[in-house]
C-alpha cells in the first residue's frame, strides 16, 4: 500500500515563502540589492550565451550583440543552427540595457564582457558593473583565422 506524503505542499510552501521574500526585499532601493540583481542577470545572460555557443558554435559578435539570442542575427556571420535562447533581454535595475562585447580570445577560448552602466546610466565610468567570462569551449571559426579578426 502506498503511503501519502506532504512533500508537494511543503515544496509549494518553501517556494512561496522564497518568492515573497524576494518580492519584499527586492523592492528596496538599496545599492546592494541592485548589485545583487545585476549579478543574477549576469549569471542568466552568461548561461544563455553558453547555450548559444553550444548551438551556433560561436558567441554573437559585438555588432550582433545580445539581441542574437532573441532574434536571428541579420549581420554576419549568420548562424546555420540558430534557435531562440531568450524571449526578451533583461535590463539592469536602473532600466538600462546591458552592454555585451566579444573580446579577443585567450588560450583559444571565446571571451566576452557584460556591463551595466550602473546607477548614473552612463557607460565607462566608476559606477559601472562588469564581468568577463570565457565560454570554456574551444575557439572555432568557419573559414576564418583568429589573426584576421583581432577586433571581433
Amino acid at each position: 500500500m502506498r503511503k501519502t506524503t506532504c512533500y508537494g505542499l511543503a515544496t509549494v510552501g518553501v517556494v512561496g515563502s522564497l518568492l515573497s521574500s524576494l518580492i519584499l526585499f527586492g523592492t528596496t532601493d538599496s545599492g546592494d540589492t541592485k548589485s545583487m540583481r545585476v549579478k543574477q542577470d549576469f549569471m542568466a545572460i552568461q548561461n544563455a550565451l553558453k547555450t548559444y555557443v553550444i548551438n551556433v558554435r560561436r558567441p554573437p559578435t559585438t555588432a550582433q550583440g545580445l539581441d542574437a539570442m532573441v532574434s536571428e542575427p541579420k549581420a554576419g556571420p549568420k548562424p546555420r543552427r540558430w534557435i531562440q535562447i531568450m524571449r526578451k533581454l533583461p535590463t539592469d535595475p536602473w532600466g538600462m540595457p546591458y552592454r555585451y562585447t566579444l573580446l579577443a580570445p585567450r588560450e583559444r577560448e571565446w571571451r566576452w564582457e557584460l556591463r551595466s552602466a550602473g546607477r548614473d546610466g552612463v557607460f565607462g565610468n566608476s559606477d559601472d558593473l562588469a564581468t568577463e567570462e570565457e565560454s570554456g569551449d574551444p575557439l572555432t571559426l568557419q573559414n576564418e583565422s583568429v589573426e584576421s579578426h583581432p577586433s571581433y
